[in-house]
């Protein structure tokens, strides 16, 4: 293993490379994991006995911090049933959403307070953060399959639809990650009667949309996240309802996907996320991490069983209590 400290722009980021030694007759395999100082933060959801869960629960690569960060608020009234939330961490700042109810976490100072809401109700939408702009699109309301995309804008803490830039098929039960700064990618989804296997990327400061390499096989309720495997950037997809424990990776050089090591169990409707680099799923109170080349089912699980809850990842020196 060799070990490479880097610091850019007050973040220490180490390397870990794993070379795996040959045989005479076999090349040189490297894995290559970046552990970033960023911990995953868990949000709202529903426990056992359908009770609606306010607490947060942080994660790190040694377990699961409780009771750090403030609850989130009561909600008076719930619409469209009982749905997951979307989150984004934005400028030292978690901004939450279910429904069409938002609020922002100060996390300086431990405070939440509501914002404005969406400008659409949804379920089963898909949110991302580009460039520090937090951007929410398609889902599912009470009568349509929607493509609408929404901006947050920080600063006035009010949503923007962009008509012009909504989705050319829309779906719910998708993913959407960050390819750069500018763009997005969305993944999959059901558009109403289908699963669909079709891939779009949405450059937000041209406002085109682009087709890109079609799923090897339908797919809906997934999730993805943009990382490294292997020395090579992409977009990591895991599980799905109809493709259970499988691992498909997006090469964004080449637009090629590959399969990695299937997941310890299948699941939907689950999360994942980076946790100080290493590529981690959160399902009901299980947690799974990849290691590079396969799944392993940690010895640390979530306080609590949660179903349609959200997550995001914040700066690890914002959350002081836990390490």
């Amino acid at each position: 293993m060799i070990v490479d400290v880097r610091i850019s722009s007050g973040v220490i980021q180490v390397l870990l490379v794993l070379l795996i030694l040959p045989k005479e007759s076999e090349s040189v395999t490297t894995i290559v994991q970046t552990l970033s100082s960023r911990y995953g933060m868990v949000l709202g959801g529903y426990g056992p006995g359908y009770s609606e869960l306010q607490g947060v629960e942080i994660l790190s690569h040694t377990g699961v911090c409780s009771g750090v960060v403030s609850d989130i608020p009561s909600q008076i009234s719930r619409y469209l049933g009982d749905v997951s939330g979307i989150a984004e961490y934005l400028e030292q700042t978690v901004v939450f959403c279910r429904h069409s109810f938002c609020w922002k976490l100060n996390l300086r100072e431990n405070t939440w307070n509501q914002t404005g809401g969406l400008q659409f109700e949804r379920e089963h939408a898909a949110s991302a953060e580009v460039g520090g702009r937090m951007v929410v699109l398609g889902g599912r309301s009470i009568d349509e399959v929607m493509g609408a995309l929404e901006i947050y804008h920080l600063d006035t803490g009010e949503w923007e639809v962009k008509e012009e830039l909504a989705l050319q098929t829309p779906r719910y039960s998708f993913c959407a990650a960050p390819v750069n700064s500018s763009s997005l990618i969305v993944i999959g989804g059901w558009d109403g009667e289908n699963a669909l296997s079709s891939v779009e990327i949405l450059n937000l400061e041209t406002g085109r949309w682009e087709k890109g390499s079609d799923l090897p096989e339908p797919s809906y309720g997934h999730a993805c996240l943009h990382t490294e495997v292997g020395g090579k950037e992409g977009i990591m997809v895991t599980g799905g309802a109809l493709t259970g424990r499988k691992v498909r990776f997006l090469e964004l050089k080449t637009g090629i996907w590959s399969n990695l090591q299937d997941l310890t169990f299948g699941t939907d409707g689950h999360k994942l996320i980076l946790v100080e680099g290493v590529p981690t799923i959160i399902s009901w109170q299980n947690i799974q991490q990849f290691n590079g080349t396969r799944w392993n089912l940690v010895d640390y699980r979530l306080e609590n069983s949660r179903s349609a809850f959200t997550v995001t990842s914040v700066p690890s020196h914002l959350i002081k209590s836990c390490s």
